[in-house]
């Protein structure tokens, strides 16, 4: 957590400071994207910083009841309302292809609607009230930390004024998405393509292979390159103040951190500039103070005579679009371990696990605590099984 602090000291440059403003761009679109910016906001504030989230709330995916604003912390929110039924539903369709076979055309026709969606969503947050902007502008932040998912983090900070911009991003490793616009070569010979199965070390058609994956200009569904280009575009068509104005590409070499939401050790081995670096555990408690969880979870901890299983796909793969016959698996396959307790991160009810009792289902879960009580509390062995996005 200090490391972060000391970034940022390092950009701004200010030989005396108390602490800093900030605002924190926060892309709306799932729980896990509000909760991660939510324990970075956390953590600056606890550092002695001031900040102020700008957040795009669309999709309605977002559980108001589950996620509260950190103390401190003070929030502005844009509804984002997409002019196409199709791309509302987007996210829902994404979320069914999680858990089918799709074929490389849904993975590229999916990835041009999150393309769409992302210019429609940075084009109403650039036109919300003027008197808004100048209240921000009021602020005269400091600094800037903007969730890389796309460049209209860089179009909010220009139009508020704030110079100085560090990138988060939500995902674990450097995705080519990222390095291709923050100037970081891709090694594509030996750091595996994130749609492709290979590791570090491959044949050499597995290299031609992972070639044509890097060619491909697609990360992952919801991040096509693309959308770059064509953001830039629409941004100095429709936005650039003076022809002379820097565009986003312009603005971007201006950004010289990206904190990256993972581990080094977890990622394949690459060389990175020293301004990337990994901030895994942010949010992590220093307190010895200890986690007062739900009574619900407290019995649930104490029913477990050997320890507890965590099983938890994050809000993008939304669990009620799970086959039922995929559904029936993970029930019984729990079910084999009655001595565990099955903690499921479910967001509806399953009838066919009320004959195991062993199976819990939760909305919500805070999985970070629960796996410090169990470490402490001495469990034999403790499983957690987790996606997030």
């Amino acid at each position: 957590m200090q490391t972060i602090t000391f970034i940022i000291l390092f950009i701004v440059i200010i030989p005396v400071i108390s602490s800093l403003k900030i605002l924190q761009i926060v892309p709306g679109f799932t729980n896990s994207h509000v909760l991660f910016n939510y324990r970075v906001a956390e953590t600056l504030t606890k550092l002695g910083h001031q900040v102020k989230l700008w957040t795009q709330m669309e999709m309605s995916m977002v559980v108001a009841g589950d996620l509260s604003i950190p103390s401190g912390v003070t929030e502005f929110r844009v509804p984002i309302e997409f002019s196409d039924k199709m791309k509302t539903e987007g996210l829902a369709i994404f979320q069914t292809m999680m858990f089918n076979k799709g074929s490389a055309y849904d993975l590229w026709w999916t990835g041009q609607e999150f393309e769409d969606m992302r210019i429609e969503a940075c084009q109403q947050m650039l036109e919300v009230d003027e008197k808004i902007i100048e209240s921000f502008k009021a602020e005269n932040f400091d600094l800037a930390i903007g969730h890389f998912h796309d460049l209209c983090p860089l179009a909010i900070a220009e139009k508020i004024n704030v110079k100085k911009v560090v990138w988060i991003t939500h995902g674990t490793s450097v995705y080519d998405f990222t390095a291709v616009q923050t100037g970081l070569r891709t090694f594509p010979s030996f750091v595996p393509h994130p749609l492709s199965s290979y590791g570090d070390k491959m044949r050499f058609f597995d290299r031609i292979i992972n070639v044509v994956w890097h060619l491909s200009t697609l990360d992952f569904v919801n991040l096509p390159q693309n959308l770059l280009y064509d953001e830039n575009d629409f941004y100095r068509k429709d936005y650039l103040p003076t022809p002379s104005s820097p565009d986003l590409w312009d603005l971007s070499k201006n950004v010289r951190i990206l904190l990256v939401n993972g581990e080094r050790f977890l990622d394949f081995p690459r060389p990175l500039p020293v301004g990337i670096t990994f901030m895994g555990e942010v949010g992590k408690s220093s307190s010895k103070i200890a986690k007062i969880f739900s009574p619900e979870i407290n019995a649930i901890i104490e029913k477990a005579e050997k320890g507890l299983i965590i099983f938890s796909l994050g809000t993008v793969s939304n669990t009620t679009n799970m086959p039922q016959k995929m559904l029936n698996s993970f029930v019984e396959a729990f079910g084999q371990f009655p001595d565990y307790q099955i903690l499921w991160r479910m967001e509806m009810n399953v009838p066919q696990a009320s004959k195991y009792s062993n199976i819990n289902l939760l909305k919500w879960l805070p999985q970070k605590d629960l796996m410090s009580k169990c470490l402490n509390r001495g469990f034999d062995t403790f499983f957690i099984l987790t996606f997030y996005c």
